[in-house]
Parts: structure tokens; sequence; C-alpha cells
């Protein structure tokens, strides 16, 4: 089993005028506490990336959170650890940023640029991009790989959740109580995860 991590750059650095109230960003938007230089060292070779459009670059975020981190950097990472071997796949989605907002047609635009470059005969590969919130996927590679995604969405909790906590979205939380059970019965080749280290 190869791990992947659901918004894999949230374990980064919040931008500074977040900082007073980022115990709170933290508690409801962080979903992992890794880098992704770390996770790429751990063997993480499956991405879930959420950007935005802060001061002219693409930069990480999540709901409320907004990260220093760019994707042009972690790009770059990408091309350091993959190999014809061992690839490194990710989705791109457009967050919908409490603050920012959904630059819609820019992130059209730059979904049409990476796919260019990283296409299924590529070591790094872009599965696909989606606009967070609707039904548009401005590329879909079309590769299929072997996944179970799981983590916290309200979809999950109206389904599964098993106390009133679950219906919170704390993603610290879920993984503490759900990942042992969700590494052991996996039977796919990936796994994502939130907090993909926890036992």
């Amino acid at each position: 089993m190869i791990y992947g991590t659901h918004n894999s750059a949230t374990g980064g650095k919040l931008v500074w005028w977040q900082w007073l109230f980022g115990w709170f960003i933290h508690l409801t938007s962080r979903c992992q506490d890794k880098s992704i230089k770390e996770q790429l060292e751990d063997g993480v070779r499956l991405f879930n990336l959420q950007v935005t459009k802060y001061k002219g670059e693409w930069v990480f975020s999540h709901g409320l959170a907004i990260y220093k981190e760019k994707l042009n950097d972690a790009l770059a990472l990408f091309e350091k650890y993959a190999t014809k071997e061992n690839p490194i796949y990710f989705q791109l989605y457009l967050d919908d940023n409490l603050f920012l907002g959904q630059p819609c047609e820019e992130f059209r635009e730059l979904s049409k640029m990476l796919a260019k470059i990283y296409h299924k005969d590529y070591a790094v590969k872009l599965l696909y991009t989606w606009i967070e919130g609707s039904k548009e996927y401005p590329y879909n590679s079309g590769i299929s790989i072997s996944c179970e995604e799981h983590y916290w969405t309200l979809g999950w909790a109206k389904n599964y959740a098993s106390s009133y906590v679950d219906y919170l979205p704390l993603p610290l939380y879920h993984a503490e109580e759900y990942n042992c059970d969700y590494k052991e019965n996996c039977k796919a080749q990936y796994l994502m995860l939130d907090y993909y280290e926890l036992e």
C-alpha cells in the first residue's frame, strides 16, 4: 500500500495576517502535520492539492486557511522525487477560499498549462483538476489508479457518524478515531488520508 494525503499542503505555514487566529484555522483546516517534502521523504506518492490565487501567485489554501507555500515549489519537489518506476500522482482543486473566492478563469488556464506538462507518459502525473463546489473538471487525464480515499466530509458524517463530534469539521479528531481501521481494511494500492501517519 502506498500512502496519499488529502489536503496535502496544510502542514505548511499560514500567511502572516492569519497567525493571530491560527489555532482555530488549524483546528478546522489542517489535515496534515508534515510538509510536502517530508511526505515525499516518507514515501507518499499521491497528493491532493488545493490552491488559490494570492498576491499574483498560486498558493495552497483550505477554507479559511491561506498558506505561504507555492504550487510551483511543490511541483519542483515532485520533479525531484518522481521516477518512471515510482511516479507521483496529484489532484488539483481550486479552493473556495472564504477570503479570496475562486478565480475560475485563471484556474482553467492553469489546468491547461499543467496538463501539457504532467501527462500520463511523464513521471509526475496530473490526474484531474476540479473547481470546488461545482461539477466542473477543467482537466481529466483519464488515468485510473487503485485508490481508497478516507477523510472527513459532511456527506461522510451524514452516512457514517457514530457520535455528534463526527459532524464537526475536525480533521485531527477524525484521523485519530478512524485511520487505523482505514489502514487495516484498505484493499487498494493507494490510500489517501488526513494525518496519514497517525496510528
